[in-house]
């Protein structure tokens, strides 16, 4: 009896204090996580055909247990970075990845924290240990470049990430240098010259995109008329498009923000059956879409590339604006949890390219640093081809409020193309059946 008592006072002692005493925060140890270590029993050492044994053999623990980095088993390495993640087991020291970033950070702007973060993202996703370093040289001076240069060469660094322009990269190809120089903001055949063998390119091909679009233009012998901006990529485009469009289309820049569409249109002509070319920013192409609309002008198609991959054209247009618009886009699949991680440090690479091609990039970096000289980032299935990424292009439709993969132009435009074409060779109106 007395032990029934006494066990209720303490209960009800306890309940008393968790009911009446002032709550108090609750303040987590900064204690690691466990980690699992794979002890080697054999004194005999494994080589290649041994490690090759004992994945056949699907002898995972002996595996993570007898492999040692060297030369010979590099080829190994991704196989025992993945099982170290699922088993929380130490990497090996001398696997830590090493990346030096070269910024000009007075040429780029905003895109020397974009770079850097995608690089941190993909080493993070990769869950391996890393160390990345950043060089700002200020400008794309000799002088300036020179001096990076050297102080990443100094530091033991020998893959560069570099966020050049055009300039950038001419003028670093002229600089003496041992490093491996990875450069995702242009793509190779913007250059006047042909680079050095240790400069790789990542930048999107904005003419595979035209020649892609090419066959959406559905009445192909009616006019194209292209819209652009005053800005330098838009008119790059724009002087591309016209060197890969056999009709060239007729330009119209626009620079007033202020500009009446109506007496645009009619000033220039945009009537029913014209296809229109938009190398304008997604704020103007949404204007210039939903003032097709709003003037019932029966457009063939309006086309654009990867400057409108963006999800601010979902928000700003309806579904009658985008019913025949098409855009090109050059990014392709990715890993949720890589998604996730460019998302926390600002980067949405389903929709921009620069930190999408920076984490390819620094993929071919990683594979490099272990051995792998196949050419294919096997994270994102895409291959280098002579230095230069080759990026698949894809055409979208915009429908239900997202970017979907756009059916095969002869599936569209077939049956009209016939017609047209008779129509213009023959010179004559459309046959009507009584």
């Amino acid at each position: 009896m007395q032990i029934v008592i006494r066990s209720l006072l303490i209960t009800a002692a306890f309940v008393s204090l968790l009911w009446g005493a002032p709550s108090k925060p609750h303040i987590y140890a900064n204690i690691p996580a466990s980690t699992n270590t794979f002890i080697d029993l054999s004194p005999d050492p494994c080589d290649r055909a041994c490690l090759e044994r004992l994945l056949r053999q699907e002898r995972i623990f002996s595996f993570m247990a007898r492999y040692q980095p060297s030369e010979e088993s590099r080829v190994f390495s991704e196989t025992y970075q993945r099982y170290a993640t699922f088993f929380n087991a130490p990497m090996p020291k001398s696997e830590r990845l090493r990346v030096a970033v070269l910024l000009p950070t007075d040429v780029i702007g905003r895109y020397a924290s974009m770079i850097t973060n995608s690089v941190n993202a993909y080493l993070l996703y990769r869950d391996a240990p890393f160390e990345v370093a950043v060089f700002d040289s200020g400008d794309e001076s000799y002088h300036n470049l020179s001096e990076a240069i050297e102080a990443i060469e100094s530091s033991g660094y020998r893959h560069v990430i570099a966020a050049l322009t055009a300039d950038g990269a001419s003028m670093i190809d002229t600089l003496p240098n041992n490093l491996e120089i990875y450069i995702p903001t242009i793509n190779k055949e913007e250059l006047p010259f042909f680079p050095k063998g240790n400069l790789y390119f990542g930048g999107i091909d904005y003419t595979a995109q035209l020649k892609a679009l090419s066959a959406y233009r559905a009445h192909a012998l009616h006019e194209t008329i292209l819209f652009d901006e005053p800005v330098p990529l838009s008119q790059r485009i724009s002087e591309q498009a016209e060197i890969e469009y056999q009709m060239p289309p007729t330009r119209i820049t626009i620079s007033n923000p202020r500009i009446n569409y109506t007496r645009l249109f009619e000033r220039e002509g945009v009537e029913d059956n014209a296809t229109l070319l938009l190398n304008t920013q997604p704020v103007r192409t949404s204007l210039i879409l939903s003032q097709v609309t709003y003037n019932d002008i029966n457009i063939s198609s309006a086309l654009s590339t990867q400057i409108n991959f963006n999800p601010m054209i979902l928000t700003l247009t309806q579904r009658h604006d985008v019913e025949k618009f098409f855009v090109a886009s050059s990014i392709g699949s990715s890993s949720a949890e890589l998604r996730e991680l460019s998302a926390l440090l600002q980067n949405d690479i389903r929709f921009n390219w620069v930190p999408y091609a920076t984490a390819i990039l620094t993929s071919f970096i990683e594979q490099r640093q272990q051995g792998d000289y196949s050419g294919v980032s096997h994270p994102f299935g895409m291959r280098m081809e002579n230095n230069q990424i080759d990026y698949p292009v894809t055409v979208y439709q915009i429908r239900g409020n997202r970017f979907t993969p756009a059916p095969p132009p002869e599936d569209l435009f077939g049956a009209w193309d016939e017609e047209v074409l008779l129509r213009y060779l023959l010179q004559m109106p459309t046959l009507e059946t009584p």
